[in-house]
């Protein structure tokens, strides 16, 4: 099994969607990994260890997170910092969908086919776990392909000459579990990877320069 935390990130044109899987047997220590790096930024910036960190407040230097002044530059290094940690979490999966902002719902199904196809090569199954927010529109999508999910073949048609085959999205149990992002460390860590991928596909110049 597979906790997986998903959350998303957009403006006017883009949305990415980003989910992070943790193998339930690796959760504790990818946890306990989560909670040494939130107390270390508490003993290096001073950084509230329940403050929730929401990417785009914290890289434009928003929000009261610290007891002192946590600069641009710090942030934008504590952001680094962030990423590697979730690169150095104990077999964890990263998966992306970057999509143009008018086809969010698509951006959502592909990703859940992707994590769908890898849980089958992993002989998994996935508990899908999300940030609070389009909880109706997300579960109708979900429970949708749980029964009705065609697929087009890659080369133009299937072996039996149809042009998309029902692919039920069978290694994703239940419905999603939605979680409150500031109750989630891991909700918090997807978002700064979501943001991160994001601004490389449309940088903004006033970050960029960090």
């Amino acid at each position: 099994m597979h906790l997986i935390y998903l959350d998303d990130s957009r403006d006017e044109h883009t949305v990415v969607f980003s989910a992070l899987a943790i193998p339930s047997n690796n959760w504790r220590e990818a946890f306990e990994r989560l909670k040494t790096f939130r107390a270390r930024l508490k003993t290096d910036y001073g950084i509230y260890i329940r403050e929730e960190l929401h990417a785009w407040k914290f890289i434009s230097g928003r929000g009261n997170i610290s007891d002192r002044i946590v600069t641009k530059y710090e942030r934008s290094q504590i952001f680094r910092e962030t990423l590697e940690v979730a690169a150095q979490l104990p077999s964890a999966l990263l998966f992306n969908a970057v999509f143009p902002a008018r086809r969010i719902n698509h951006a959502y199904e592909r990703l859940l086919n992707r994590i769908n196809r890898t849980m089958q090569t992993f002989d998994s199954h996935a508990l899908l776990i999300c940030d609070e927010g389009n909880e109706h529109e997300y579960s109708r999508i979900a429970r949708r392909m749980h029964v009705f999910n065609p697929i087009p073949s890659m080369f133009g048609t299937w072996e039996d000459g149809s042009t998309a085959r029902n692919i039920p999205i069978e290694r994703i149990v239940e419905d999603p579990f939605y979680k409150i992002s500031s109750k989630s460390f891991f909700i918090q860590l997807v978002d700064f990877c979501a943001f991160s991928l994001l601004r490389r596909e449309r940088p903004v110049d006033r970050q960029m320069r960090y």
